[in-house]
């Protein structure tokens, strides 16, 4: 099988078309049209990719959202047309890319391949990076600072690793973007403030000096000092 993909929609008819397409491509597909059964089926199976509805009838999207990308796991919301906020917030808690009903098989599928190879990519990073106190355990995806593990999610991590491994140089919002999204979402300047707003905090709780590696180039993005 290619990956196994858990599909969290309340649309029986719409869950059986996709459940169905994704089969006939190789895929492993499973669903579940609630929330609370999502996360155990979630726990039990260990999916590579969530397909997530935000419009749930009995818990909230968003928090879904954040506790399956907190694993690991790639996540797709699903959005209704027009709702720009819902995306950008649903990227901000952690998904990985969006796509808007109605919307087409074939795109969809082009969404959970690609979605799947950075996923896949993610994983076959090995190298360590040290960098002052700063060190990149790429083998197990966490970044020690000053003899401490950072709680991170995984796009924080990628974010950090980014600007750790281009120490000296600014780099973009667009090239950190890049870095998480195989496309820009909208807005994206704002989202990836979000991810570094965050980590920051986490740094501060290490100590002050730390955060202050990561500084603000008015205008353009960020660079690790």
């Amino acid at each position: 099988m290619k990956g196994k993909i858990l599909i969290v929609e309340d649309d029986p008819l719409l869950a059986d078309m996709v459940k169905r397409y994704l089969e006939r491509e190789g895929y492993t597909a499973l669903w579940e049209d609630r929330g609370e059964s999502a996360l155990k089926t979630f726990d039990l199976h260990s999916p590579d990719l969530v397909i997530l509805d935000l419009m749930l009838p009995d818990m909230d999207g968003f928090d879904l959202c954040r506790r399956f990308s907190q694993t690991g796991s790639m996540v797709l919301i699903l959005t209704a047309k027009g709702e720009d906020e819902d995306r950008i917030s649903g990227l901000e808690v952690g998904a990985d890319d969006y796509l808007v009903k109605p919307f087409n098989m074939r795109e969809l599928l082009a969404r959970v391949k690609a979605l799947l190879r950075r996923r896949k990519k993610f994983y076959e990073l090995s190298e360590t990076l040290r960098v002052g106190e700063f060190e990149v355990r790429q083998h197990r995806r966490e970044i020690v600072v000053g003899g401490k593990v950072l709680d991170l999610t995984p796009k924080e991590y990628l974010l950090l690793w980014k600007l750790i491994a281009s120490r000296g140089k600014v780099v973009s919002r667009e090239e950190l973007s890049r870095e998480i999204y195989s496309h820009h979402p909208p807005d994206y300047e704002r989202i990836v403030d979000t991810y570094i707003y965050r980590i920051r905090t986490k740094l501060m709780e290490i100590g002050k000096s730390y955060a202050e590696r990561i500084r603000t180039v008015r205008g353009f993005g960020y660079l690790f000092e």
